[in-house]
């Protein structure tokens, strides 16, 4: 599998939301409830998403991934003394952070583990509030020999084995990318944000080619990285949490039930975050192609008239409509994976 398909992950980051107002011309947007539940009775009564092959144990995920049961039983059984060990048999280091003055006791568990060098740290853009950050082999930011979990000495056993199978989920299709994803699209999703609010102010700004140019564009670079985003980031964090809920129960060694409870309140949060960028995304795309109509119309009907560099005739509504035909079936790939993801997390 190539490495560039393998992405660090980290933390959580802010809930990333568009403004709430999109404008009179807007259509209504599903809510998170309705996103996952409305006119989806027959595809909630099918079979689950997480389907395991008998000769690997390999458990298909939502968002094309996949993950070796075999591996992670193996792993989430294994006695505590003995857990740093058995990681490392799976080709995966681990490093420990030393935690500052917190007032908590370091974990047992995490003591013997090499401490992680202040470069390393650096580089890895480990930052205060992390409790655990995960550097996969190939980030070409952050070059290490091996997959490697930098976790605070502070940190849950329960948190390690959360670190862990991020290093082992694998997307079932191979995969390339040729940007850093996570920044490329956090960039993208920005300039996106400007724009939109610009012209919920002021929807005359359609009127203008270079507008309607600059939107079609930030909107098509976000819907060509949503799926991918959502795939490593969002969908990552609710799997995993979800499949230790399902795998270290209390007869575990390492059960911790408030982290555990914790855990699934976040992956249910990163479900939520994902059917707002989600809609917020599309509520983008909707906005421009209705206020473009509507625009068209008075302007045919001499209720607006265009002035100076604005411009607005059939052709251009054409365009922007192809666009968003164009745009159509990667936001329903991302919505079908997010409904999946749903069915997996309420299984």
């Amino acid at each position: 599998m190539p490495e560039a398909c393998r992405r660090s992950v980290s933390a959580p980051a802010p809930a990333a939301t568009l403004a709430d107002r999109v404008g009179p011309l807007a259509r209504l947007r599903l809510s998170r409830r309705q996103l996952v539940g409305r006119g989806l009775a027959a595809a909630l009564l099918g079979p689950t998403v997480w389907t395991a092959s008998s000769a690997a144990d390999w458990s298909v995920l939502p968002f094309s991934q996949k993950l070796d049961m075999a591996v992670v039983r193996a792993v989430v059984r294994t006695p505590p003394g003995q857990l740093l060990a058995a990681i490392d048999r799976r080709g995966v280091r681990v490093l420990r952070v030393r935690t500052a003055a917190s007032g908590r006791p370091v974990n047992p568990v995490l003591a013997p583990a090499p401490l992680a060098e202040a470069d390393l740290l650096l580089r890895a853009e480990f930052l205060d509030r992390y409790e655990g950050r995960v550097v996969l082999r190939g980030d070409p930011f952050c070059e290490v020999p091996r997959d490697t979990i930098l976790i605070r000495d502070t940190a849950t056993t329960y948190t390690l084995l959360h670190e862990f199978l991020h290093t082992q989920l694998r997307p079932v299709e191979a995969c390339r990318d040729d940007v850093d994803t996570e920044l490329r699209f956090t960039l993208d999703y920005r300039r996106l944000q400007t724009y939109q609010r610009r012209v919920y102010d002021d929807p005359y700004r359609l009127l203008l080619p270079q507008w309607r140019d600059d939107l079609l564009q930030a909107q098509t670079e976000v819907v060509q990285r949503l799926y991918r985003r959502l795939q490593i980031g969002h969908s990552q964090e609710a799997i995993i949490e979800k499949v230790l809920a399902a795998t270290v129960d209390e007869r575990n060694p390492h059960f911790d039930a408030a982290r555990r409870a914790e855990g699934l309140r976040y992956g249910e949060a990163m479900i939520d975050n994902a059917i707002d960028l989600h809609n917020a995304v599309d509520a983008a795309i909707a906005f421009v192609r209705d206020t473009v109509r509507h625009l068209r119309e008075d302007v045919r009907a001499g209720v607006v008239a265009t002035a100076g560099p604005q411009r607005l005739d059939d052709g251009d509504v054409a365009r922007v409509d192809a666009m968003w035909r164009q745009l159509k079936p990667a936001m329903a790939r991302v919505r079908a994976e997010i409904e999946a993801l749903k069915r997996f997390y309420a299984a």
